[in-house]
């Protein structure tokens, strides 16, 4: 995870520094297990304190605290609770979509074609493609929003859902270009 703490006016000392990166990577590796980065300034703000935290994940979501107290410590442990809280809130609402949502059985083949190209007038042409792998997987409800959302914690590039809006299948990707695409064919039933 990459952290940038900035100081506006004050000096931030070692301890600090390391106490606020030390919190964060044990936020991110407890609840979403995938690098991201954040910003963290530290300013004097009256006669106290005020830090702002923010932090941005590969998925696109961005989470923001701030802290204002007397002292730099309380105020970094303030704005620290409050991403926490907003990462707790985002974990909970991801696992709570992908357990109330309803599944379909579905069965995922990987096949691959058993003649090259080089081989194909040596080769005698077998009747059916080799299976690779083969799992039976479940197809959940989810919004657009929610695919996007699990399609950059997925390392499959891929979430493929039935649009909890109407009801078909739809899929959400990522693009080469670092965007993400949505896939929602017509259904003309």
């Amino acid at each position: 995870m990459q952290i940038q703490i900035v100081s506006k006016g004050i000096d931030v000392s070692k301890a600090l520094e390391e106490r606020i990166s030390d919190r964060l990577e044990e936020m991110i590796d407890k609840y979403i297990h995938r690098d991201g980065d954040a910003q963290v300034a530290v300013a004097r703000d009256g006669s106290g304190f005020k830090t702002t935290v923010s932090v941005h994940l590969p998925s696109g979501a961005t989470f923001e605290g701030e802290g204002r107290a007397q002292e730099a410590y309380p105020a970094s442990d303030e704005a620290l609770e409050h991403v926490e809280k907003r990462l707790r809130r985002y974990k909970r609402r991801l696992k709570d979509h992908s357990q109330k949502a309803k599944a379909k059985e579905a069965a995922m083949f990987v096949l691959s074609n058993p003649v090259t190209p080089d081989d194909a007038d040596d080769a005698p042409v077998q009747d059916e493609p080799m299976v690779i792998a083969e799992r039976t997987s479940s197809i959940r409800t989810l919004t657009p929003g929610m695919a996007a959302l699990e399609v950059g914690l997925a390392d499959s590039g891929f979430v493929l859902f039935n649009n909890s809006r109407h009801g078909g299948l739809n899929v959400v990707y990522k693009r080469a270009d670092g965007h993400i695409g949505w896939i929602d064919p017509k259904n003309d039933d």
